[in-house]
């Protein structure tokens, strides 16, 4: 597909050198904390991700779906990311990193809310499946937009590979977690220990945009994010 693309007749092209937009964070006060919040955030949605990739079908069953439905209804998170994903790069401008990591932190908790409250109801378990999903995916985006947003573009590799390295380490831990949880107190304790997750995950993005909401936030296009 890559040798089928026409090139013949085409010059190259280049827009010229743009200005690097100054970073969010202006001094080691600001810095500090909207590290600690993007670590937090970033550190908790990926536990949650681990987690209910390997136990979303037994929590599902536990909320009163049966188990081939709970199969299909599990799925259709990755049906929620890509939808959500494509909205955003379809929404044809660029969206401020801070507002879209808000949106999608709003979603987490509101979608755990209606699992909590799913009760054997296929419609709601979609609901949260769809919801979650989008969260998911939107989240995968502002995971790499936020920082570039937040700090400066020369220390972005290093800054950013020390933030997310507690996630990596907690994603690993999170399916056996989930599992002596759900052993002791039953599967839809999982559940919870996400919307608690979900709540601190929602706190954390509230806050930095809280900091940051009078200062004019660097144009990037959110769709270049991490995938």
């Amino acid at each position: 597909m890559h040798y089928a693309i026409p090139t013949a007749g085409l010059a190259p092209y280049s827009c010229g050198e743009r200005p690097a937009q100054p970073p969010l964070a202006q001094g080691r006060r600001d810095i500090l904390l909207s590290g600690l919040l993007f670590a937090l955030l970033t550190t908790l949605t990926n536990f949650i991700n681990a987690g209910m990739s390997a136990h979303m079908i037994s929590i599902l069953a536990a909320l009163g779906i049966g188990s081939a439905l709970a199969v299909w209804i599990a799925a259709l998170r990755g049906v929620g990311q890509c939808a959500a994903r494509l909205m955003e790069v379809f929404s044809g401008r660029a969206v401020d990193p801070l507002a879209l990591n808000l949106a999608a932190c709003l979603l987490l908790p509101l979608s755990f809310a209606i699992g909590l409250a799913a009760r054997g109801s296929a419609a709601a378990a979609v609901a949260f499946s769809l919801l979650y999903g989008a969260a998911n995916g939107l989240l995968t985006i502002t995971r790499g937009t936020l920082p570039l947003a937040l700090f400066d573009h020369r220390s972005y590799g290093g800054m950013v590979g020390r933030l997310v390295a507690p996630g990596f380490l907690f994603s690993a831990a999170a399916p056996v977690l989930y599992a002596w949880l759900m052993q002791g107190a039953g599967a839809q304790a999982g559940l919870w220990l996400s919307a608690a997750c979900a709540l601190a995950i929602l706190l954390s993005a509230a806050a930095l945009w809280r900091m940051f909401r009078n200062r004019n936030a660097a144009a990037i296009p959110t769709h270049l994010g991490a995938k």
